[in-house]
């Protein structure tokens, strides 16, 4: 006979079992439920002096040096979106200060060649086919935010002093400094010498890893003669080893823009990394607000989508009473190193109810009803059934301070013996349901399944909705996986692709790439080991090349080819380069007719990336629009556009150039030297839009 036993009976007969201890959350429009517990946390396990980090929004009369006189400092700053660090003692000073309008605690993180080039149409780029040029992202700099980095290692940096591509890095776990210029944490290695002395970046939590090195050498590798390139080859390189939290990764950010600045170079910044527990996963929160602020700043961010697509780690359902029900079984896995979390997200200002039980082939342990309606707690408790316990903790959220939906986050610790059996109910609205790995940090980006168990009665789950933080946001790039097409097989989605779409109704991923059995650079320095697929002896080391797969490695494959396409127009947006890649997406009989039915796949985006579209599509948009009043010196003013029988180029330089006329396709129809103006008769060519370069500058000519 299968017994339940109830919380409050266990709490009352057993002595041993602690009392549950229960918190009433602030009703606090500054900070969201799930930091008021991190920091309670936070203030119960540490020192007064200890630090802690916040994302904060803050008004435009936010002033940080009288913060920082506080004793409260700041850091990156996207927009109304900065850093904060500060001892816990001082945190009644952000409650009291009223230009921070709102803040949350910095969750902590956790990471997610030659046929992808085939796949992709990179190698015709390269190669100039069909184009003014050759592009290979010269100009353009890359940022990976990442772990586990080999400064030495030859596929990026064995070009010497005058011509490296690894500009620099920072390592934020490395204690000794300097710090970069307007931080005051961690190392910054700015010459060739230091990163060579310094060999790689310091073991954290993920130990010395490789996954930064193996992202780069798709992102920009230079591969082993003209074997395993990368997408981008010669574009510049900016490394950071961020701490395990979102405001450590938005410092570098920060950083890695003011580095662009000062070279004055265009920034894309790869995030192979991904979570589903940071906060609302619907693009409202200050992470992806800092990440669209930056995007409007003009730095381009492509972010892997996730690796849950083989997992129904999602389930859902919409209320019309309150007799409905949704029951399903979280099942626990191995590979959960703590436990399990259940995120349960509702929709705004409707409330929902959650129960949930213990479960084993014999009995069940039941927690009673929470309700989302009568407001924000938090509970640290266990469920007991005789010799064996249930440890969890449990936040209710009536509402969000981002996004106005209810919430609960379930922490249960790890227990191999028992299933999370769960119960939600509403009155009327959909109600979505997560369940999670809960990793040692306190990190979550691995998917367990919902199942019917042995009932008939349960729903089992599904791999919709599974595009996290920070993929979820709406500016960025999020970038699914499929398998590289090669002579015989390939092309089909990777099994493991997260689907979309975003709860609150966004499409997304919005492209995809290759990213199964992905070959790049190995870290020499790296605990890990792959199968080396080939190893190269350089500088007296045998250096590695291995496969990896995920959308970690989709994701520096688009990050390679938006470099491309900032070295054919500097001046395109992000949104215009998301835009452009969008548009010219390949489709196939594996992405299915996207384009022609002007529709876009939870699975696929738009389709699979192709960089030889992209770059056509860009040069079909260059504009002669200049954005300050050295504009004679940068652009090509071409009038009257569009043009019938001649057309006059205005170079606005004294010294002679040549200008030359392409067709869409890169065919030169017309070329002729040219000292600040001439005038060109093209009343004999076909009409079309036509590509007029001279230099590096480009402009687009309609006859």
């Amino acid at each position: 006979m299968r017994k339940v036993v109830l919380l409050a009976v266990i709490l009352l007969a057993i002595p041993a079992i602690s009392m549950a201890q229960k918190v009433q959350l602030a009703n606090n429009s500054k900070c969201d439920a799930i930091s008021q517990v991190k920091l309670y946390q936070e203030q119960q396990a540490k020192s007064a002096n200890e630090q802690i980090r916040l994302i904060a929004k803050v008004s435009d009369r936010y002033d940080a040096q009288a913060m920082k006189s506080q004793g409260i400092i700041t850091g990156a700053k996207a927009g109304d979106i900065v850093t904060l660090r500060l001892p816990i003692s001082k945190l009644h000073l952000v409650d009291n200060c009223p230009e921070i309008l709102q803040y949350s605690v910095s969750h902590p993180v956790f990471p997610t060649m030659n046929r992808t080039r085939i796949d992709t149409r990179t190698d015709s780029v390269y190669q100039g086919l069909g184009l003014p040029q050759a592009y290979t992202g010269e100009g353009v700099i890359i940022g990976i935010t990442d772990w586990g980095f080999d400064y030495r290692h030859p596929n990026y940096n064995n070009n010497g002093v005058s011509n490296r591509r690894l500009l620099q890095a920072w390592d934020q776990f490395k204690l000794k400094g300097p710090a970069p210029e307007g931080f005051d944490y961690g190392t910054v290695f700015t010459t060739r010498t230091e990163l060579m002395q310094a060999k790689g970046d310091t073991a954290g939590l993920y130990n010395y890893a490789t996954h930064g090195t193996h992202v780069a050498g798709i992102a920009a590798g230079r591969g082993i003669d003209g074997e395993y390139m990368g997408q981008a080859p010669y574009a510049n390189l900016l490394f950071a080893s961020f701490y395990l939290d979102l405001a450590s990764w938005m410092d570098a950010v920060q950083w890695m823009k003011n580095v662009s600045e000062q070279e004055g170079k265009r920034l894309v910044v790869n995030n192979s990394w991904g979570m589903y527990t940071l906060g609302p996963i619907d693009g409202t929160s200050l992470l992806s607000q800092a990440i669209n602020n930056w995007s409007d700043s003009g730095i381009v961010f492509v972010v892997s989508g996730g690796n849950c697509g083989d997992e129904n780690m999602h389930v859902a359902k919409t209320f019309t009473s309150p007799t409905d029900t949704l029951r399903s079984r979280a099942d626990y896995y191995g590979y959960h190193e703590n436990g399990q979390n259940i995120t349960i997200w509702g929709e705004p200002g409707k409330s929902f109810k959650l129960s949930f039980a213990m479960v084993n082939a014999q009995d069940s342990v039941c927690f009673r009803w929470v309700n989302t309606a009568n407001g924000s707690f938090y509970l640290d408790s266990a469920l007991v059934n005789g010799n064996d316990n249930l440890s969890f903790r449990i936040t209710v959220e009536q509402a969000n301070i981002h996004n106005n939906r209810p919430h609960i986050l379930l922490n249960v610790d790890k227990n191999t013996n028992y299933h999370i059996d769960i119960a939600i109910t509403a009155e009327d609205g959909t109600v979505h349901a997560w369940n999670l790995a809960s990793l040692d940090n306190g990190a979550g980006n691995m998917g367990g399944q919902f199942t019917q168990g042995n009932s008939l009665n349960y729903t089992k789950g599904d791999n919709r909705y599974g595009i996290g933080e920070p993929a979820c946001a709406d500016k960025c790039i999020a970038v699914a996986a499929h398998n590289a097409q090669g002579r015989i097989s390939g092309g089909t989605l990777a099994d493991f692709s997260s689907n979309g779409p975003v709860i609150d109704g966004r499409h997304k991923p919005e492209i995809s790439a290759p990213g199964v059995n992905v070959v790049s650079s190995i870290s020499y320095y790296s605990d890990e080991y792959y199968p080396p697929t080939v190893t190269y002896t350089y500088a007296s080391r045998n250096y590695t090349w291995a496969k990896m797969s995920g959308t970690s490695m989709s994701c520096p494959a688009v990050t390679g080819i938006v470099a491309l396409m900032l070295q054919a127009d500097s001046t395109l947006t992000p949104q215009e380069i998301k835009q452009y890649l969008c548009s010219s997406a390949r489709n196939d009989e594996f992405t299915g007719p996207l384009h022609a039915r002007d529709s876009i796949s939870d699975s696929w985006g738009w389709g699979k990336v192709d960089a030889m579209a992209a770059i056509n599509e860009v040069l079909a948009h260059v504009d002669i629009t200049e954005a300050d009043n050295s504009w004679y010196e940068k652009s090509l003013q071409v009038y009257p556009n569009p043009a019938s029988d001649r057309v006059t180029i205005f170079t606005g330089r004294q010294t002679p150039e040549t200008v030359t006329v392409y067709t869409a396709t890169g065919s030169v129809v017309m070329s002729k030297q040219v000292t600040m103006e001439a005038t060109l008769n093209i009343s004999a060519l076909p009409h079309g839009v036509y590509i007029v370069k001279c230099g590096a500058r480009t402009a687009r000519l309609v006859h």
